[in-house]
């Protein structure tokens, strides 16, 4: 399942009936209260969809990590490698997988920042609500050996003004759609066997999704599913409101079909590896917009798409134990990836509305790669826990383009290759301890190295600055590339101080880089010969502190300053065989400095135990500055640069931000949420055509609950956005940038009908203006929801 996510949109409505507050820092604090909320959480429609996303692939029935099982109520109730507090029935303050989950522990974050997306807010606080409610599995905290749910939804939505742009935004067709939200069968068929299917459908959305299942306790299992959603695209390009027409549209329905089908076989039989054998196959097929627009009215204003036709077939197999305290996994894929996709273009020469001339790029890239990880853990000592990897990977591949231009004003053109073979082998080793010599301090110590190698070599490959293949008909071309990189990190918590936690972390990269590049020509003077060789100096520290001196107060502070910098060098820099050329694009840059000072405060108050208030403060500022050698325009003498230091740019971010939960009465919850942010981004010289990026950034969050009575609840919400980064460059180049304001209010009331039908009902209404592109893409939708719910058991 995948509940908040813009293309589940015909169900998202109704999940703003579990939303709560958000997790703070004062959440952390241990016997702080628990938010209350009205809301009665249904564990298989609400907490069941989290746990498979987000949960189950590395907590599920086989072999889970760290020994904490989440396919069960016992098992999660156990904890991992038996800590009871993983999840206290009643108390999600003092649950550490709320914690977890927030990503408030360093090292602890779940799902690992490599195997999924974090939880959303409104995530979490489903999450704390049903652990407050006494984390109940299903009906009853025993599983019942038959289960079965079917949510049949229906939608009607009325959609005014630029419908693309709707569907853009809200991921969802106007007009009726419906099908099932959720439905989930589930039967023990023996003591040790579990068969179970779940999904949803929702139709003409294309959003589908089956899962199948069956568990053998000791034994294995086998794990299916298939699912599929559609991303909508705008077609509308830019805006020039000194032409007419301002804008232009392709007058057609841009989407993305994405889509995966996948079958895991497993073996877990007891005191033996673990081992899944499975297959995967992905998928995107449909047409996209993007943002290399073609000429109007002398402007690069016509919209542009691209189609796309991508595959990959992947085959893996992991094996995974634990003996002697050891936990060893081997993670082997092979990759077999196909693309076929097409950049289309249009432009407009002449002086009709309608394009003449179009430009078409096939491109076909093919690739295969073979991925092996080796990952070993072990708790050396009560106080010292050690962790490695080795990764291995081999990609070999082939790619080659065929443009075409088709034109009524200007000469054909013709741009292409023949096949460009690319390969690439990388060996990544890590190393990690985690030290905890007293109990009021937290060390880890980190390390890892990469070697990476590129080539790439292809015959006739076209001047790209000249547009036309090189004299010669057979001109070889050829690159590599040599990288080496070396990461190190530290982690310190101290907790000795009363109420208060201290904190510093920080990381430290080494890289060079050696890069060489090459084309031959028939023409002696079209030949171009380069070698780079860079090295790169990154490091990222930050520090702060989290104090609570009060049950009913929490500050957190914290300071973080990254900085990289970059010397170039040139040894070879021959452009076109032409030495007056002197350096050209990029020789001419010997260095390149990028610094970041961020700076972070977060205030937690609870004045009253029915009043909560969140206050926060960001500053970020960001400069970037070059040193350079003279350059010239290519074929000229010309000076362009006198070369020297050169600052070439700086960015300026303020963040303020209110969040309140009020609940003054036990049938009441109300939670809101205000966020201001203004930035500026300055290019250096701030010529004509590059203005300050400047602008603000207004967003609100509102959610109510209401229980009438036991078994009919109110709910609402309101959500603004705003914001103004409209250009006034109008005369000299394309007013770029964007001003919009967006407003959504959903309004519903849900009644339990009997024990096990349950009814919902809805309204929404969503309004879109955008008056940098002519109020083109500006939009007004009202939308009327009705779900039920059926559950048997």
């Amino acid at each position: 399942m995948r509940f908040f996510t813009s293309r589940s949109f015909a169900i998202r409505p109704l999940l703003f009936f579990a939303v709560c507050p958000a997790l703070s820092a004062a959440d952390v604090q241990p016997g702080g209260p628990a938010t209350f909320d009205p809301h009665k959480i249904d564990f298989d429609l609400e907490v069941m969809p989290i746990l498979q996303t987000s949960c189950l692939r590395c907590h599920g029935p086989e072999k889970p990590r760290s020994r904490f099982h989440l396919d069960t109520r016992e098992g999660a109730l156990k904890g991992g490698n038996e800590n009871t507090n993983d999840i206290v029935p009643g108390d999600s303050t003092n649950s550490f997988l709320i914690h977890y989950v927030a990503r408030e522990v360093q090292d602890m974050e779940m799902p690992p920042v490599d195997k999924g997306q974090p939880l959303t807010p409104q995530q979490i606080a489903v999450l704390r609500a049903w652990i407050d409610q006494g984390a109940n599995w299903s009906t009853t905290n025993s599983p019942p050996e038959l289960t079965f749910t079917f949510a049949p939804t229906l939608r009607g939505m009325d959609v005014s003004g630029n419908q693309s742009k709707f569907r853009e935004l809200e991921g969802s067709t106007p007009g009726f759609s419906g099908g099932a939200q959720q439905f989930s069968f589930t039967q023990q068929t023996s003591p040790d066997v579990k068969v179970s299917v779940s999904g949803q459908a929702i139709v003409p959305n294309h959003d589908i999704a089956v899962n199948l299942a069956v568990d053998k306790t000791d034994f294995g299992f086998v794990h299916a599913g298939f699912e599929q959603w559609r991303k909508y695209y705008g077609d509308i390009g830019g805006s020039d409101f000194l032409n007419t027409p301002a804008q232009f549209g392709l007058g057609r329905d841009l989407y993305l079909d994405n889509g995966r089908a996948w079958v895991d076989f497993g073996l877990t039989l007891p005191h033996r590896p673990q081992i899944v054998l499975g297959y995967e196959y992905q998928f995107k097929n449909g047409s996209k917009s993007m943002l290399g627009w073609g000429i109007a009215n002398g402007k690069n204003i016509y919209p542009a798409s691209k189609a796309v036709n991508e595959r990959t077939h992947i085959v893996k197999l992991d094996v995974t134990d634990e003996f002697d305290d050891w936990y060893v996994a081997n993670r082997a894929r092979l990759e077999i990836y196909l693309e076929n996709n097409t950049d289309m273009e249009s432009q407009i020469n002449g002086a009709g509305p309608l394009p003449d001339t179009f430009i078409t790029t096939p491109d076909n890239y093919h690739s295969t790669q073979g991925t092996d990880t080796l990952t070993l853990e072990k708790q050396i000592r009560e106080w010292w826990f050690l962790s490695g990897g080795f990764y291995f990977s081999k990609l070999e591949a082939s790619d080659f383009f065929n443009q075409t231009t088709a034109s009524t004003t200007i000469p054909a053109g013709l741009l292409n290759s023949q096949r460009i073979t690319l390969g690439e082998q990388s060996e990544v080793f890590s190393v990690a301890s985690l030290f905890t010599p007293l109990s009021y301090l937290t060390l880890s110590l980190g390390s890892q190295n990469e070697w990476t190698a590129e080539h790439g070599f292809g015959h006739s490959i076209p001047d790209l600055d000249l547009g036309v293949d090189s004299p010669g008909g057979n001109t070889p071309a050829g690159s590599d590339s040599q990288l080496f990189k070396s990461s190190q990190n530290v982690s310190v918590r101290f907790t000795e101080l009363p109420f208060t936690v201290l904190y510093a972390d920080g990381r430290f990269d080494q890289e060079t880089v050696s890069q060489f590049q090459q084309q031959d020509s028939a023409d002696p003077t079209l030949v171009t010969e380069t070698r780079t060789e860079a090295s790169n100096y990154r490091y990222n520290v930050q520090g702060g502190f989290n104090t609570s001196p009060w049950r009913s107060t929490s500050l957190n502070v914290q300071y973080r300053h990254e900085a990289s910098d970059t010397d170039y060098n040139f040894p070879i820099d021959v452009v076109d065989a032409d030495p007056s050329l002197g350096n050209g694009y990029p020789g001419f840059i010997l260095n390149r400095r990028i610094h970041t000072d961020q700076f972070e405060t977060k205030l937690d108050l609870h004045p009253a135990k029915w009043l909560k208030t969140t206050w926060t403060y960001q500053l970020a500022n960001t400069d970037y500055d070059s040193n350079t050698d003279p350059a010239f325009r290519p074929f000229s003498t010309q000076v362009l640069s006198p070369g020297g230091a050169i600052m070439d740019g700086t960015s300026r971010t303020r963040t303020y931000g209110l969040a309140f939960t009020v609940t003054p009465i036990r049938q009441l919850y109300l939670s809101s949420a205000f966020t201001y942010s203004q930035s500026r981004v300055v290019t250096a010289g701030n010529i004509a055509s590059v203005v300050p990026y400047d602008g603000d950034v207004y967003t609100l969050t509102t959610t109510a609950s209401y229980a009438i009575n036991p078994k009919t609840t109110m709910q609402a919400s309101y959500a603004f956005s705003r914001a103004n980064y409209g250009q006034d460059n109008a005369v000299a180049g394309v007013p770029l940038g964007i001003d919009f304001t967006r407003n959504d209010v959903i309004a519903g009331l849900t009644r339990t009908i009997t024990k096990r039908w349950t009814a919902a009902l809805q309204y929404e209404f969503s309004e879109y203006s955008e008056p940098t592109s002519g109020n083109a893409n500006n939009f007004t939708a009202h939308g009327i929801f009705a779900t039920f719910i059926y559950k048997w058991q």
